[in-house]
């Protein structure tokens, strides 16, 4: 066999095992494992430091979860409706919607080490190329923060007088949904260029990974699919009744809950189809992956579900 026949060969057979890959990406069924009580209102977790941290808005505190046995270690009271929580720099950040602040947890200590008071209140935060960033909601600002002074480095102006809602950091940008209109902003973290990527209507929320971001488009019941590369929707996905803040499994696929029907749907990456549909608590949102298992709120409620892929 001549080389150029060997390469064509080998090239189809690689192609041929990707495509039968991705058509069995996802495989398990999807069930609730665990209930954990945390406090009143738990609306946002994230996993790290050996830890499963939930802020509790009802409850104006910061929940630590043993993921080992799914009980509650510890609570430290952060001042009132706190939410969003992001990992870095050593420490874990707090939302503190009412209080109009971005709160520092010393992990160890369970301690607040830091409150950096903004002007507007704060819908989200995430950490990101070692810089934290919050959401100045009303006000339409993105805050970068320097973890290592706990200053403002910077102030992103979004355009449209947007109304921020949710913001994730992945691919070397940091991207910020809005609680109305129809776009998502993208700023690089590096050049502080701001683009836009038009979506569904109300895309308050999303989730990032290497290969796509998965934006939530509340207004209409769909989860929109952009390319990180070409900044494109690539897919749009219909899903329960106002979908948040979506979370990517291990293998892949993406679960996005439904404040309105009180479920989790799971997309399937390679079909862009919903494959399977949890039942959780009363309002649920956000959800997380840690610890290899999709955690979600009952923002209604008190408690938060762990859902395993077995």
């Amino acid at each position: 066999m001549d080389r150029l026949k060997l390469r064509t060969l080998l090239i189809g057979s690689v192609a041929v095992l990707v495509a039968a890959a991705a058509a069995t990406a996802a495989t398990g069924t999807p069930q609730v494992v665990a209930r954990v009580v945390t406090g009143s209102r738990p609306c946002s977790e994230v996993g790290g430091f050996g830890s499963l941290w939930v802020g509790n808005n009802g409850g104006s505190s910061l929940a630590r979860v043993d993921p080992t046995t799914n009980t509650v270690t510890g609570k430290l009271r952060v001042g009132a409706g706190p939410c969003g929580v992001a990992i870095g720099a050593g420490s874990v950040w707090v939302d503190g919607y009412t209080s109009a602040s971005v709160i520092r947890v010393d992990p160890k200590r369970l301690k607040v080490v830091k409150r950096i008071k903004l002007p507007d209140r704060i819908w989200d935060v995430t950490f990101g190329a070692g810089s934290v960033w919050a959401t100045e909601t009303s006000l339409g600002i993105v805050v970068r923060i320097n973890a290592r002074t706990n200053r403002i480095q910077r102030r992103f102006q979004l355009p449209g007088g947007a109304q921020l809602g949710n913001l994730r950091y992945g691919g070397g940008a940091v991207w910020v949904g809005q609680q109305y209109g129809n776009r998502v902003f993208r700023i690089d973290t590096r050049t502080g260029r701001v683009s836009s990527v038009r979506v569904g209507n109300g895309p308050r929320s999303l989730a990032v990974s290497p290969s796509a971001v998965w934006v939530s488009n509340s207004s209409d019941a769909t989860v929109s699919r952009i390319d990180p590369a070409t900044r494109k929707v690539v897919a749009t996905i219909a899903v329960g009744q106002r979908p948040e803040n979506a979370a990517i499994a291990g293998d892949g696929t993406v679960f996005v809950p439904s404040v309105v029907d009180n479920t989790v749907a799971r997309i399937d990456p390679a079909t862009n189809k919903v494959i399977d549909t949890i039942p959780v608590g009363k309002a649920p949102f956000p959800a997380a992956y840690a610890f290899g298992d999709v955690w979600v709120p009952s923002s209604g409620g008190r408690d938060v579900y762990r859902i395993h892929v077995g």
